[in-house]
């Protein structure tokens, strides 16, 4: 109720000049009418006509004749027929201007946005050209990859990395990261710069093919790595909250201690992965291949893991309280009794010892 008084204050506080000038009209129209109506002879209160006429006929005397005719005053009904049509056209008026005015205003404000959108759009592109400009002057006059990890070079590139990444869109994010990819600047084996802490989130990496990059640390929440090729890819503390993993190659990929809480990987190869100390909590993976993974110390608290492939896991100390593993294969697999019996549920599950459970 006080926010639809207060919307209508603010709409009479917008319009208050017209409201004013309609009520100032409207004062002086009443005391006309007043005043008409007091005053004898103006014709508000009706008047009467008396007109005569004389014939003659021959001999005859002549004949006067009197007409009197009284015109009565005005009624309600009168100046309602009097005032109705100006009072249409002046709202009429009034309703066809606010709302060619507020087009006119909405069109502004559109236009405003879309310059401003563009403008951004060119300072993004402005950025990352300047960028791709300065680390090709590292990498060719410079010799970048023929660094130290000490040579002040690296830090260099490291904090104008770091600098841009936060003022580009996704799909320019993603431009940087194949850049120094294919420059070899972030090749699991020999990293030149280090992405820990890099603004990469929301990045649009669908496909892309990063096999063997060092991404550890950086940060990736909302990523796009849909059907990405992260074979032997290094993400090991790395936030992927809410990334978009499905149908990426993570075999032999390197996720220890990374964020990956709620995430959708289910269906995926995670064969030889490192996932110490990730936390998977309440993770989809239905069907996910972790066969011989070693999973110590990984939370799974509430991940759905039904029919997971976890034959010859490692499950020692891997937190499993709410999990479901209804269907799962946990044939020869290392875990305690404790662990197993907080999951919400092994039903048709393959159990260590080969045996089903019911």
């Amino acid at each position: 109720m006080l926010a639809r008084l207060h919307s209508w204050w603010q709409q009479i506080k917008q319009h208050r000049v017209a409201i004013g000038v309609t009520a100032i009209i409207l004062l002086v129209s009443i005391a006309l009418i007043i005043a008409g109506y007091s005053i004898e002879g103006t014709g508000f209160n009706g008047f009467t006509i008396i007109t005569t006429s004389k014939t003659t006929s021959g001999a005859s005397p002549p004949t006067i004749t009197r007409t009197i005719e009284s015109q009565p005053g005005k009624t309600l009904w009168d100046w309602l027929q009097l005032l109705i049509i100006p009072a249409v056209l002046a709202v009429g008026g009034y309703v066809i201007n606010l709302t060619i005015s507020r087009g006119e205003q909405e069109a502004t404000k559109q236009r405003a946005k879309t310059e401003q959108g563009i403008a951004q759009d060119n300072q993004r592109e402005t950025a990352l050209q300047e960028y791709i400009d300065k680390m090709s002057e590292l990498i060719i006059e410079k010799k970048l990859r023929d660094s130290k990890p000490e040579d002040e070079i690296r830090t260099i590139a490291r904090v104008r990395t770091l600098t841009v990444l936060p003022r580009l869109d996704p799909i320019r994010k993603r431009s940087v990261l194949q850049f120094l990819y294919e420059s070899g600047l972030i090749d699991k084996d020999k990293r030149i710069i280090d992405l820990s802490g890099a603004a990469l989130n929301h990045v649009k990496l669908s496909g892309a093919a990063l096999w063997q990059a060092n991404m550890s640390g950086s940060d990736l929440r909302n990523a796009n790595l849909n059907k990405a090729d992260l074979n032997k890819a290094n993400m090991s503390g790395a936030d992927l909250s809410r990334a978009d993993l499905v149908g990426a190659d993570l075999i032999s990929a390197n996720l220890s201690k990374a964020i990956l809480i709620g995430i959708w990987l289910n269906g995926v190869d995670l064969s030889n992965a490192i996932l110490g100390e990730a936390d998977l909590s309440g993770a989809n993976l239905s069907g996910a291949n972790l066969r011989r993974v070693n999973l110590s110390g990984v939370n799974l608290s509430g991940a759905k893991l039904r029919g997971a492939n976890l034959s010859d896991a490692n499950l020692r100390e891997t937190k499993l309280s709410n999990a479901d593993l209804s269907g799962a294969d946990l044939s020869r697999a290392v875990v305690l009794g404790k662990e197993l019996n907080k999951a919400q549920s092994l039903q048709g599950a393959t159990m260590p010892d080969g045996s089903k459970h019911p």
